[in-house]
C-alpha cells in the first residue's frame, strides 16, 4: 500500500476498485472525517465514505467488498467501526511509519520480510479463539488399556448449533482444561453420539471448562520457521524459484534429458503429450488441468519418466494425504503397465498413510524384517476390525484399542523407514509434512512437482522449492479454489499461477499448457462450465446419457434444477447458514435413490455452508437407509469436494429470498467476487453423470445486488434452463 502522504493528495476517491485500495481509502477517509471508531451501519458507512459516487448500489457494493475481504479489521456487530489498533499494527506504512532498515533492503530481501510479516498477521488471526473450532466436553472416560504408553480416551462433545465437526483418524487437536493444553490425536468419531475417541501421552482430567480445540496454527508456525531459515541471499539465480519470485517465469531454460521410453506417451492425448514434453524439456512448467482432463494420469506419466530417465531426485507434494495416496497409486499403475522392476525404497511415501493399496505395494518400503512385521500386523488388525464391524462392534472398546494400535504401528513404520527420504529417487509428501519435516525440507531435490497448485501461495512455494535445482512443475486449475487465508494479503491469497501473471485474460504464458479432453462428465455438464471458465476449449468425450442419469428423480435429464419455492435461510450461532426446507427436499431426492437396492453409484451432496452440511448429515442419520446406501453418500462443503468426483452431484444453493422470520435475505459473501465464481465451478464440475441443483429459480436467475460476478450470474441463469416442475 502507498504511504499516507502519497495517498492524501488524492483522498477524494480510491486509486482503483480493488478491495485493498478501497480498504486503504476507507481507513484514511474515515480518519479524515473523524469517524473511524464510530459504530455505523453498513449503509451509513457506504454513504459517508463514498459520497462522491451518486449511485447508491455502487457505494454499497464497494463497502461490501471492503467488509468481505478485510472483515477482521471491523467490529462484528450490526453497527461496526474500524479496529484501529489492529490496522495500525498490521499496516504501519499506511500511516507513514517506515522502517529505515527496510529502505536499505534489496527487492528480494524486502519480499522475504513482507512474506514473514503477512504470515505473522495470519498466525495472529488463526490463534484468535473466535477463529478456532472448539467443542465443549461434557464427559471424559479413560479406556482401560494403554497403547505404547499413550492413554486412550472417549470424550463426549456438546454439538453447537450448525457445527459440522470433521474429526478423522490421525487428526491432531488440543484438549484444554483450565489453563493447561494437551496435544492429542483422533482415533475415531461417533457423530450420532458426539463421542470422540483419541490418544494422549498425558494423563488427562475432566473439568467443567474442558474443551477440544482444532488448532492448526502449528502448520503456519512451521512454515514461518522454515522461511526464517531460508535467507534471501541463499536463492541461487540459476534456479527456477529465483525466476518465479523475480517475475521472470516467462524466461524458460531448456533442460536436457535422455530418450523417453517408447510407448509411454502413446497413452497420452495430444494436449497431455505437449504438457508432458514441456515438463521434461523446460525448467518451469504450468499444467492447467480442468476437471476430468486426465491431470493425474499425465502427472503420473511425468513422474515415471523423470524416474526412469535418471533425472535426479523428485519431490511430489499434494495438499492432503488422500491426494498423495491417490497419486502414488497412479504412479504404481503406470509402473505396472510399463512392467518396470523397481528396487525397494526408490520411491518413498513420506509421512503416515492409511491407504491399503499403498501399504500393500512392496517396493515402496524396505524389505527388512522389521518393516515386514509392522506391515503384516497392520494388515492383520484390519481383518479383525472388519470382523468387529460386521458384528456392529466397530466402536467397541476392543475396536478402539486396535485402531489406536494401528495408529502407533503406522508411526513406527514412518519412523523406521524415514531414512529412505535421503536415498529415494521420488519422494511423495503432503505440503505441510514437507514444510514441517527437517529430513525433507533440508534435502536437495532436482525436481519439484506440486498438485492442486492453484491453492499454493508464495510462502509455501519458497519453503518447498528453495533447494530445487532443475525443474518446478505446477499442476492445477486457476479457475478453481485459490489459497485460503484470514488476512487479505496478496502474498497469502494469490496462487502461484496468479503470481506468474496467469489468469483467464492472460493464458499465453510460454510455460502454460492446458489439458483439453474432458473424459469424466457428460457433455451437458461440461458445456455448463466450458464457456464460463475455459473459453469453450474443453472437448467433451462423453455424449451418451449414462444409465445412472435415468434413475431416481428427474429421469429424463442429465442436469436438473429442483425448483424450491418454500426455502428459508437461518443464521446459526456459529455464523453459518442453514435452510431446512432445502435440506428436506434433498432428503426427498435421496428417498427416491434409496429405492434402487442394487445400485452402486456414488452420490455427492455439496453446499457452500458448514451449517447446511451439519443439517443434511443429521437428517440422513435420522432416516432408516441401509448401510450400503449411506456408504454411497458423501456430504460436504465445496472446499471438501475439491479434487473429488461423484456419479451424481446434488448441489444445494442454500441462499434464497427470505429468512425464517420472513425478513429479506442477502446473498452470502461466499458467492461474491471472483472467489465465489470459482467455488461454483468446483461444485458443478464434480458430477460425472448427473447434476441436480436445489434452489429457487426466480432468485438464482436474478440475484439481488451487484456483488456477484457476470460469470456467476450467467451460470445460474443457464442452470434455470433445466428447471423441472412437479417433482
Amino acid at each position: 500500500m502507498s504511504s499516507t502522504n502519497q495517498f492524501y493528495s488524492s483522498l477524494d476517491r480510491p486509486r482503483s476498485h480493488k478491495s485493498e485500495d478501497l480498504f486503504e481509502y476507507c481507513v484514511l477517509k474515515a480518519i479524515d472525517l473523524g469517524i473511524a471508531e464510530t459504530p455505523l451501519t453498513h449503509l451509513q458507512w457506504s454513504s459517508r465514505l463514498f459520497s462522491y459516487e451518486p449511485n447508491s448500489e455502487i457505494r454499497t457494493d464497494m463497502m461490501s467488498a471492503v467488509k468481505r475481504d478485510f472483515s477482521i479489521y471491523f467490529g462484528s456487530e450490526l453497527k461496526y467501526a474500524f479496529l484501529m489498533d489492529k490496522i495500525e499494527e498490521h499496516f504501519p506504512e499506511m500511516f507513514g511509519i517506515v522502517d529505515e532498515q527496510l529502505e536499505s533492503m534489496d527487492d528480494l530481501a524486502l519480499l522475504f520480510h513482507d512474506i514473514q510479516v503477512a504470515l505473522g498477521r495470519e498466525i495472529s488471526e488463526q490463534s484468535n479463539p473466535r477463529n478456532i473450532d472448539s467443542y465443549k466436553v461434557t464427559a471424559l472416560r479413560s479406556m482401560p488399556k494403554r497403547v505404547n504408553g499413550n492413554y486412550i480416551y472417549r470424550a463426549t462433545l456438546k454439538m453447537q448449533d450448525g457445527n459440522d465437526p470433521h474429526f478423522h483418524e490421525g487428526l491432531p487437536f488440543v484438549y484444554k482444561t483450565g489453563t493447561k493444553r494437551y496435544p492429542c490425536e483422533t482415533i475415531d468419531f461417533d457423530y450420532d453420539k458426539g463421542f470422540l475417541y483419541f490418544t494422549s501421552a498425558s494423563l488427562l482430567s475432566y473439568s467443567a471448562s474442558a474443551m477440544v480445540m482444532l488448532d492448526a496454527v502449528f502448520v503456519l508456525q512451521g512454515l514461518m520457521k522454515r522461511l526464517q531459515e531460508i535467507a534471501a541471499s541463499d536463492c541461487d539465480e540459476n534456479t527456477p524459484l529465483f525466476k518465479i519470485i523475480n517475475e521472470e517465469s516467462t524466461h524458460l531454460t531448456n533442460v536436457e534429458h535422455g530418450i523417453v521410453p517408447p510407448g509411454l506417451k502413446a497413452r497420452l492425448d495430444e494436449s497431455q503429450a505437449k504438457a508432458f514434453d514441456a515438463a521434461l524439456n523446460k525448467d518451469i512448467t504450468f499444467i492447467w488441468g480442468p476437471p476430468g482432463t486426465g491431470k493425474s494420469f499425465t502427472l503420473a506419466s511425468i513422474i515415471y519418466a523423470l524416474y526412469v530417465l535418471g533425472e535426479g531426485r523428485t519431490a511430489v507434494c499434494c495438499l492432503s494425504n488422500v491426494a498423495v495416496d491417490q497419486l502414488v497409486n497412479k504412479v504404481v499403475e503406470v509402473i505396472k503397465q510399463e512392467k518396470r522392476t523397481v528396487s525397494a525404497g526408490e520411491l518413498y511415501r513420506a509421512g503416515r498413510t492409511l491407504d491399503e493399496q499403498v501399504l500393500a505395494t512392496n517396493f515402496l518400503f524396505p524389505n527388512d524384517a522389521e518393516t515386514e512385521r509392522i506391515r503384516r500386523q497392520i494388515a492383520e488388525n484390519k481383518v479383525v476390525l472388519k470382523e468387529l464391524k460386521e458384528k456392529g462392534e466397530d466402536l467397541s472398546d476392543r475396536a478402539i484399542e486396535i485402531k489406536a494400535e494401528n495408529q502407533n504401528l503406522r508411526d513406527e513404520l514412518r519412523n523406521h523407514t524415514e531414512h529412505l527420504v535421503q536415498h529415494s529417487k521420488v519422494v511423495f509428501s503432503t505440503i505441510s509434512n514437507f514444510v514441517l519435516s527437517s529430513s525433507l525440507n533440508q534435502g536437495e531435490f532436482d525436481n519439484l512437482i506440486v498438485d492442486e497448485a492453484s491453492m499454493l501461495s508464495m510462502p509455501s512455494l519458497i519453503a518447498l522449492a528453495s533447494k530445487v535445482s532443475k525443474r518446478i512443475i505446477m499442476v492445477g486449475d486457476f479457475q478453481q479454489l485459490s489459497p485460503i487465508a484470514l488476512v487479505h494479503d496478496s502474498l497469502l491469497i494469490d496462487s502461484v499461477f496468479g503470481i506468474c501473471g496467469i489468469d483467464m485474460e492472460h493464458t499465453k504464458h510460454p510455460a502454460l499448457h492446458q489439458l483439453l479432453n474432458q473424459r469424466r462428465s457428460n457433455k451437458k455438464i461440461v458445456d455448463l462450465i466450458n464457456g464460463a471458465f475455459y473459453d469453450n476449449k474443453l472437448v467433451a468425450k462423453i455424449e451418451d446419457v449414462n444409465e445412472i442419469a435415468t434413475k431416481g428423480p428427474f429421469p429424463k435429464g442429465v442436469i436438473a434444477l429442483k425448483n424450491v419455492k418454500d426455502g428459508a435461510v437461518r443464521f446459526t450461532k456459529g455464523g453459518t447458514r442453514q435452510n431446512k426446507p432445502h435440506a428436506l427436499h434433498i432428503i426427498g431426492l435421496l428417498d427416491k435413490y434409496a429405492k434402487g437396492e442394487d445400485d452402486i453409484f456414488s452420490i455427492g451432496i455439496i453446499t457452500p455452508y458448514k451449517g447446511q452440511v451439519s443439517l443434511i448429515s443429521a437428517l440422513i442419520r435420522e432416516r432408516e437407509y441401509t448401510e450400503n446406501f449411506v456408504k454411497r453418500i458423501k456430504v460436504g462443503t465445496i472446499h471438501t469436494f475439491q479434487g473429488s468426483e461423484c456419479d451424481v452431484i446434488i448441489y444445494d444453493v442454500v441462499d434464497c429470498p427470505l429468512q425464517e422470520d420472513k425478513r429479506k435475505a442477502t446473498i452470502g459473501k461466499i458467492y461474491k467476487g471472483d472467489e465465489g465464481e470459482r467455488l461454483l465451478n468446483v461444485a458443478l464440475s464434480r458430477a460425472r453423470h448427473k447434476l441436480i441443483v436445489v434452489g429457487d429459480s426466480d432468485y438464482i436467475g436474478n440475484l439481488p445486488g451487484k456483488s456477484t460476478t457476470y460469470r456467476t450470474n450467467k451460470l445460474f441463469s443457464n442452470i434455470c434452463r433445466y428447471r423441472f416442475v412437479g417433482e
